[in-house]
Order: structure tokens, then C-alpha cells, then sequence
């Protein structure tokens, strides 16, 4: 019973943690660190399987617009041998800039991925971290202080994005706080900006997955019913976080957070030491 307990708390944390500027793997480090408890590499996998409904389900019309939009519009081009300006090709546009964000994303997650693991998974790494993650949210009140778009998603601007979310893969570094933060500096339409770091997040997530995927090598079937649940705990909790994150920046109020990153930071450092 005590173990399901601690199943829960992970996928209820990541739940929160996994979308709020706050840093997900960071939190999970701490919890770790000061809670004798490892659910192992699978649950890790698992629970971002499930973060990763919650944003399909969230943007579900704009995936399939995205999508659907997409096909039109190749289709298009092929057949009538149309070129493919983004002002008449926005959804390919945007595919490209998700595709190519993604791509520098993984090239610097696959360089550093087994370094980063064995070496910056501390308290102390963390809490310095979520100091500078506090630092990069309470920037985010400079919107359009390196405007580099007219509002909207650029190629300039996915190649910055992708560079800033690859930085993310340390913990304590926010994901969706870096990569938020750096379009709304870049002049993206805050409106855009979480929608297109949640997009974002999907191939990310799902290139996660399989690259660590192959590290697992067994998985205890008793275990099967905890997983399910906490898997649903996380994906609810994580879609509503999903709601609270777009309300916050529709109200010009997404540096709220960096006063938690900075709190939390200064407290794991203390502990570090004490």
C-alpha cells in the first residue's frame, strides 16, 4: 500500500509539474533526493505517455487543423504546382517549424542525454536551475524585447525555440517556461506561444519515449494496475494544468511563477548542504 502511495504522489506531481514553468524532472529529483523512492525508468516513461494525451486531447482541433490543413494544402501545391509561401501555406509552415525546432531539439538531447543523467541530477544542480528558470519566467514581462517576428511563427523564430528547449532537457530548467518565455520575447502572439511549446512537446515526448524505451529491461506485471491509475491521475491533473497555463497568459501573468522556481531553488540548495 505504501508503494501505491508513492506511485500516486509521482503521477499527481508530474501531473503539475509537467506543463507549469516549473520544471517537471527537476520536482521528480527532489522527490527522489528526500523521499527514498524509485518508481524506475518504465514509470518515468509512462507517466509522460500520459502528459502526452492530456496535450492531444487539449489541442485535439488544432493537431487535426494542423493536420488536415497540411494534406490540403500539399495537395494543392502538387496538383496546380502552387510554391509555398507561409502567408498562403501556414499549416505546412508550421509543420516545418515544429519539424525543424524538433531537430535541433534532439540532436543536442541526444549528445548530452547519458551525461546529463549520470551528472546533473542533484539537488544542487536542480536548485540552481530553478533559479535561473525563475529568471527566464520573470523576463517573460519583456514580451517583444527581441522582437523578431511580426506576431507570428517564423523560421528564425522555431530555430531559437528549438535551440532554448534543448537546454531544457537539464533539470530544474522549465521545457515549457524556456520555450513560452523565448517566443513571447521573440514577439510571438501570446496566444501562439503555449500552443505552439505544447505542439512542440509532442514529437519531443514521443522521442523521449523511444529513446529510452530500450533501456528497460523488465516490467513487473502486478505493477500493471498502479501504472494504469497513475497514468490517469497525471493526464487529468496535467489537462487541467493545461487550462490554468493558457488562463495565466491571456492575463499577461505567467511570471507568477518565477517567485515559486526562486523559493524552491534557494530551499534545495539549503538542503544540499544541511
Amino acid at each position: 500500500m505504501e508503494d501505491w502511495i508513492s506511485y500516486i504522489i509521482l503521477a499527481i506531481v508530474q501531473g503539475i509539474t509537467e506543463f507549469l514553468p516549473v520544471s517537471s524532472s527537476g520536482h521528480l529529483v527532489l522527490f527522489n533526493s528526500f523521499y527514498d523512492f524509485d518508481a524506475g525508468i518504465l514509470f518515468d516513461l509512462a507517466l509522460h505517455v500520459a502528459t502526452l494525451f492530456s496535450v492531444c486531447a487539449y489541442y485535439r482541433k488544432d493537431i487535426w487543423g494542423l493536420l488536415a490543413g497540411g494534406f490540403r494544402e500539399l495537395s494543392s501545391m502538387a496538383s496546380k504546382g502552387e510554391d509555398g509561401k507561409a502567408d498562403e501555406r501556414p499549416n505546412l509552415w508550421m509543420i516545418l517549424y515544429i519539424v525543424v525546432a524538433t531537430f535541433i531539439t534532439g540532436v543536442l538531447g541526444i549528445l548530452t542525454d547519458d551525461y546529463i543523467s549520470s551528472t546533473f541530477r542533484t539537488t544542487l544542480v536542480v536548485g540552481i536551475n530553478l533559479i535561473i528558470t525563475s529568471l527566464i519566467l520573470f523576463a517573460s514581462r519583456k514580451v517583444g524585447a527581441l522582437r523578431m517576428c511580426d506576431g507570428r511563427m517564423n523560421l528564425k523564430t522555431a530555430l531559437i525555440i528549438g535551440l532554448v528547449q534543448g537546454f531544457a532537457v537539464l533539470p530544474g530548467i522549465s521545457r515549457s517556461g524556456s520555450t513560452i518565455t523565448a517566443a513571447l520575447l521573440l514577439g510571438v502572439e501570446s496566444k501562439d506561444c503555449a500552443k505552439f511549446s505544447f505542439l512542440l512537446s509532442i514529437p519531443v515526448i514521443l522521442g523521449g519515449f523511444i529513446l529510452h524505451v530500450f533501456k528497460v529491461e523488465s516490467f513487473d506485471t502486478s505493477l500493471l494496475p498502479v501504472f494504469i491509475i497513475s497514468m490517469i491521475i497525471s493526464a487529468i491533473i496535467g489537462y487541467v494544468c493545461l487550462v490554468v497555463l493558457e488562463s495565466l497568459l491571456k492575463k499577461a501573468k505567467f511570471y507568477r511563477f518565477s517567485l515559486y522556481c526562486f523559493v524552491v531553488g534557494i530551499v534545495a540548495i539549503i538542503l544540499h548542504f544541511v
